[in-house]
Parts: C-alpha cells; sequence; structure tokens
C-alpha cells in the first residue's frame, strides 16, 4: 500500500478490504513491509516510482469511474460507458439472462458482484490516493550451472 495507507484509519481499512476480498489478495500491507521482504532475500532495488503520482490532468483510474466526460477516444467512451450506472444496469441484466439460460456458468454473476466491490475499493483508492503499488519488474541474468 501506498505511504498515505493508514491500517488504523477505517476509510483505509474498508478500501483495503474491498480490494483484498475481490482480488484474491489475502493481506496487502504497507511498502515498507514489501522493501524489507527485497531486502531479506537478497533483492536491490535498482529504481521505483510510483505512475499513479505522475502530473496527469486525468487520473489513472478514469476508466473505472464511469463518466463518460472523461473519455479521450472512442475507446474510452465505450470502456468508460461499460463502468457507468447505464452500462453496468445492461451488462448485469445480460450476464443474469445468460446464466439462467445456461449459457455462462454458474456462479458468474456472483463473480461480477465481486468485481463491482474491488472497482469500487480502486477507484476509492485512487482518489484517497490509498491504494496498492503491486506492480514490480525483476530483471534477472540466466545462470547456467554444469555439474
Amino acid at each position: 500500500m501506498t505511504p498515505e495507507w493508514d491500517p488504523n484509519n477505517p476509510v483505509h481499512k474498508q478500501i483495503a478490504h474491498e480490494i483484498e476480498i475481490s482480488s484474491g489478495i489475502p493481506e496487502m500491507r504497507a511498502m515498507e513491509v514489501s522493501r524489507r521482504a527485497f531486502d531479506n532475500v537478497g533483492f536491490e532495488v535498482l529504481h521505483e516510482e510510483d505512475l499513479a503520482e505522475r502530473p496527469d490532468a486525468i487520473p489513472w483510474y478514469y476508466p473505472l469511474e464511469g463518466d463518460i466526460w472523461k473519455a479521450q477516444t472512442l475507446y474510452d467512451l465505450f470502456m468508460c460507458w461499460r463502468i457507468s450506472w447505464s452500462g453496468r444496469v445492461i451488462s448485469h441484466s445480460a450476464i443474469w439472462i445468460m446464466e439462467k439460460v445456461g449459457l455462462l456458468p454458474k456462479g458468474t454473476i456472483e463473480v461480477t458482484e465481486q468485481l463491482k466491490h474491488a472497482l469500487r475499493g480502486i477507484v476509492d483508492g485512487g482518489k484517497t490516493k490509498v491504494r496498492p503499488r503491486p506492480f514490480f519488474v525483476f530483471p534477472f541474468s540466466l545462470c547456467l550451472v554444469s555439474l
């Protein structure tokens, strides 16, 4: 989680919980814990950057907000619309019907509901800057060992 995350703040805990439950993450931890874990196993952090903190006019989470006015391209318009209220009603109804008639496996609508929680947690985390920082790139070299 970002440095702004306070595990004692109930709003921050709710945001983390929504992301954890719906994404199958057992427990999100502060970045300091991740850094210590890297150090403990011998990794060296060469560069660290939070790309969400770059100064952009439109926030990184805009396609997940459902605000079609933030769309920048025709594809963005579709992406934003499908998360909007009307897009969710249509997709929810279509998934429910397809599950009922057997075109989708039983339980698909339940997964959709869980993803709605993740969506809310990610957007709220983006707005409050309380979000996970899960992306790491590990450059490595392949060592061949002969016996």
